[in-house]
């Protein structure tokens, strides 16, 4: 008699999607970290890198909701391979033009720019296979394993990255985000899902979707929270390379720091199963997350004198806030939104995860340049702490049946 499966992980289907997610994170990380100091270089200048990351996030304002529309209506296995093969041209053109010296910043901003259209639609598709690859009991959790290897990767690719990027030249890193993108689609291809998406009519329309999903408190609250964070926070993640250039630090360190944000990811991970499993839980884990993600921005304003120490732990921190919030979002569109329009409410998600990044990285960088490295950090920093503190003012409003992860109530809405 064959044991029945523990956790998603004992679903082939689920592990198939596991492997694709760490392959895709890992190509996208050693792309940021080559595209961020490669603009750095050229310019000198660190608001040539929140430009770059404008383009590379910008698409998500009209993409995600797209995509997410689409994941709807559609198979989104098949649209998130067509999608990822997409994706791995204007990566393959930038290993190209990098390895033969031709790779210009116009050039560059161009084809991220490419290459994040196909990407801001493939977000909430690619996304929204992980849950289906496991019968409902288990998607909760296949939500937090996902965002787990994303987490594992994403340390791996930005630390290869750097390495990458000061041994052997841009053009390696952006090569083997071209190839990973090639990989992800190979590993869909051989994937079914084990549950039917639930998918509404063709006339289904986005606003009348977005409409629904938006008259909800809760989905009010947390797109507060993770716009908060993803506009103050976020873009640090894009912006290292000024931290390193600050701290007097080379591009092995941009990957260090960068990798930093997804050990904390990491490690915060095996925490979020146990916190994450009510909407008033959900909720705190976001407050704790942006609180944590303050005092890390704060410790990376400071110029260390012993090191790159201080910096690391700083971004460890982000790292653990980033993972808090993010989750916690992404698990209440997944399991406390209705499955007809939970499609386009991921897409708004990811439209609120990925514009705000996006504007987030013009204003910092802009606060950066007026006021100094210390003053910028400070700010936003205070900023997110006002955020959490919102976050847990609003959350003693949650019903007292959806705090207790035994209530009737939690049971039927919650798998």
């Amino acid at each position: 008699m064959t044991e029945a499966p523990r956790g998603p992980l004992g679903f082939p289907a689920y592990r198939r999607i596991f492997i694709a997610r760490a392959i895709s994170s890992a190509g996208s990380y050693m792309q940021v970290v080559a595209a961020t100091w490669y603009a750095f270089y050229l310019t000198g200048n660190p608001m040539s890198v929140g430009v770059l990351s404008a383009l590379a996030l910008g698409p998500a304002i009209v993409g995600s909701p797209i995509g997410g529309s689409l994941a709807d209506r559609y198979d989104p296995r098949r649209l998130a391979m067509v999608l990822s093969l997409l994706q791995a041209i204007p990566a393959a053109l930038m290993a190209a033009l990098a390895i033969f010296g031709e790779l210009n910043i116009g050039a560059l901003y161009v084809l991220v720019f490419a290459g994040a259209i196909p990407f801001s639609l493939n977000q909430p598709v690619i996304t929204l296979i992980a849950p289906y690859t496991v019968p409902e009991e288990f998607r909760q959790t296949a939500v937090a394993r996902t965002s787990m290897i994303y987490n594992v990767t994403r340390l791996l690719g930005a630390v290869a990255g750097g390495f990458i990027v000061q041994a052997l030249g841009v053009g390696f890193a952006f090569a083997a985000n071209a190839v990973s993108y090639v990989a992800v689609a190979v590993v869909l291809a051989t994937t079914h899902l084990v549950s039917e998406v639930t998918r509404r009519s063709a006339t289904a329309g986005l606003l009348s979707g977005v409409r629904e999903g938006w008259g909800q408190r809760f989905l009010r609250l947390v797109a507060v929270g993770v716009a908060v964070f993803f506009t103050l926070v976020a873009p640090i993640e894009q912006l290292m390379p000024t931290v390193a250039q600050e701290h007097g630090m080379t591009a092995s360190a941009v990957g260090i720091l960068v990798g930093a944000i997804g050990l904390g990811a990491l490690l915060a991970n095996p925490l979020i199963g146990r916190r994450n499993n009510t909407p008033y839980r959900r909720r705190q884990l976001m407050a704790t997350g942006l609180f944590l993600a303050a005092i890390g921005m704060i410790l990376l304003s400071v110029t260390p004198e012993q090191g790159i120490a201080v910096d690391v732990f700083g971004a460890t921190l982000i790292g653990f806030g980033w993972e808090f919030v993010f989750v916690a979002g992404q698990s209440t569109v997944a399991v406390e939104v209705p499955p007809d329009i939970r499609g386009r409410m991921m897409g708004m998600f990811f439209v609120i995860v990925t514009a705000t990044t996006a504007l987030g990285a013009l204003l910092v960088s802009l606060l950066i340049g007026r006021l100094g490295l210390l003053p910028a950090f400070l700010l936003t920093a205070g900023i997110v702490t006002v955020a959490g503190i919102g976050v847990v003012v609003r959350n003693q409003y949650t019903p007292v049946a959806d705090r207790d992860p035994a209530s009737p109530a939690d049971t039927a809405r919650t798998p």
